[in-house]
């Protein structure tokens, strides 16, 4: 009896030493913030998160800005949905945020058979929004507006075909039309400068410049293309589970498990979506890792957004920022 007991100790202390390792292996939040209601979009810059809330007693949803450097943070956009109480068929939202640190960007749309969009910016110094773009389409088609994640320089959107880069300022950075309508968008750092990648409806995945060039143009199938990211590298673009960094004539490919969506590329490695986790996968060793659990159903966002300054994420309304390397 007594060695039986003493198995069981030792099995309890197995578990005890080897639990916390595995929960020092997760993404775990530094600081948080709890929110009226479940987040809708979310995205990262320097050290800035911007999200979206839903629907409360106060509004029909808004945005928030928040500077982890300084703890600042600001409530954007409370009347730029309107109608949410009669219930509109074609759904109503705040479906996609970004920010390039100080400015935050959105979209919302309501409607019916037919769905308006509208695109408003605001800063900590200037709340009121303002409007930036409006188009509408057929509910359940794409939507016209693309609004992609934002880099310190700036934010890209799109109108259809035509791209726009806003400066943290305020300022048009450049204003370019591609010929197809735009279905992603990115920013950030790429070779030569250039700072915006786009996926087009053609199949064509175009790398821009800071001034709005076309640095290369490079053809997949139409509606192929599931995730686009940006680095100094290069473009990353996937392709079924194939996701491929570099020109394609010297290109490093990168095979993620079925069903996985890349998110977002940092420190070599791939962020990825695979069913309810947030996984990191490095791009020359192969080796992989567990970042965050998320209890979402398939068809739900995953909130998490990187930037080299830190990670942000959500779950449900409360909201984690981490600085520091992801590992």
């Amino acid at each position: 009896m007594l060695q039986v007991v003493r198995r069981i100790l030792l099995a309890l202390l197995l578990v005890a030493l080897v639990a916390p390792a595995s929960a020092a292996a997760l993404l775990t939040p530094g600081r948080m913030v709890v929110d009226v209601a479940p987040v809708g979009a979310l995205s990262v810059t320097f050290r800035s998160v911007v999200w979206s809330v839903g629907r409360s007693k106060r509004d029909c949803g808004h945005v928030r800005l928040w500077d982890t450097a300084t703890r600042g943070l600001w409530t954007f956009g409370d009347r730029t949905i309107r109608g949410c109480a009669d219930g509109p068929s074609g759904g109503f939202g705040i479906g996609q945020v970004a920010t390039s640190g100080r400015r935050a960007l959105w979209v919302t749309h309501i409607g019916g058979n037919i769905t308006d969009y509208q695109l408003w910016t605001a800063t900590p110094s200037r709340r009121s929004p303002r409007r930036l773009a409006f188009a509408s389409e057929e509910t359940g088609d794409p939507p016209p507006i693309v609004l992609g994640d934002g880099a310190r320089d700036g934010v890209p959107y799109a109108v259809g075909a035509t791209v726009t880069y806003v400066a943290d300022s305020g300022a048009r950075r450049f204003r370019t039309t591609l010929g197809s309508p735009v279905r992603l968008l990115t920013s950030g750092t790429g070779p030569g400068g250039a700072r915006v990648l786009a996926a087009l409806a053609d199949g064509r995945v175009v790398l821009l410049s800071r001034t709005g060039s076309v640095v290369r143009s490079d053809d997949y199938e139409p509606g192929a293309v599931r995730a686009v990211a940006l680095g100094l590298a290069g473009p990353l673009v996937q392709v079924g589970t194939v996701v491929t960094l570099g020109t394609p004539s010297s290109a490093t490919t990168v095979s993620l498990p079925a069903g996985s969506v890349m998110l977002d590329y940092r420190q070599r490695a791939i962020v990825y979506r695979k069913g309810t986790q947030a996984r990191l996968r490095q791009i020359t060793t192969g080796a992989d890792s567990l970042l965050q659990t998320f209890a979402i159903k398939p068809w739900q966002p995953m909130l998490l957004s990187t930037d080299s300054w830190g990670a942000g994420w959500a779950k449900s309304r409360t909201v984690s920022w981490r600085s520091g390397p992801l590992r």
